[in-house]
């Protein structure tokens, strides 16, 4: 009899994993424009996000995990070669060449005709700094299934010890706070 309960509990406990485990979703990156932005005394710059590797699970029409690596040494600046040098000095790519996320939390604020707010809670780090941050992200998913997902953070680069970039011996001077903008569209996958 004792042998029948523990067999009986095993079969429970296998069918609840299955059923657990076929209601989340895997899914990764079909595109991504993610867009980094920011001051100086002298002009405004931009820096695009070229190597993302990210993949997301949902589990009930939101995200269950969320977890996302950006190479560093490929940001491409809009001021050229030499705002990439100094992008990768100051963020410290020879010895961490990848910014990490990774949610510890999301939770669904809102869900309107498919269009979802979600906020967001995990680990950021960037060179070789982690720090717990929240942000709010708009999703919004298409008729092939496909999530659009939209947003924007702001990020002082001193919270990872990251000295501003200076050029012309200091005359050129960016601000501390940059704005971090993303469109990714994430899809199933196979």
């Amino acid at each position: 009899m004792k042998k029948l309960n523990v067999l009986f509990f095993m079969v429970i406990f296998f069918c609840c994993m299955v059923k657990i485990t076929s209601a989340q979703e895997n899914y990764v990156v079909k595109s991504h424009e993610i867009i980094i932005s920011g001051t100086s005394n002298i002009h405004d710059w931009t820096a695009n996000v070229i190597d993302l590797l990210c993949s997301a699970k949902l589990k009930d029409n939101s995200f269950a995990e969320l977890e996302m690596s950006i190479n560093a040494e490929t940001l491409q600046s809009s001021k050229g070669s030499i705002m990439d040098s100094k992008m990768q000095d100051a963020l410290k790519t020879e010895d961490y060449p990848k910014i990490y996320y990774k949610s510890l939390s999301n939770n669904l604020i809102s869900n309107t005709d498919g269009n979802m707010k979600v906020s967001t809670t995990g680990n950021l780090t960037i060179a070789g700094v982690t720090k717990k941050i929240s942000f709010t992200a708009s999703c919004k998913s298409d008729a092939s299934g496909n999530i659009a997902v939209t947003g924007s953070i702001n990020i002082l680069m001193t919270d990872y010890n990251i000295e501003p970039p200076t050029a012309l011996f200091g005359a050129l001077t960016t601000d501390n706070k940059v704005t971090v903008s993303y469109n990714i569209v994430f899809q199933k996958s196979k």
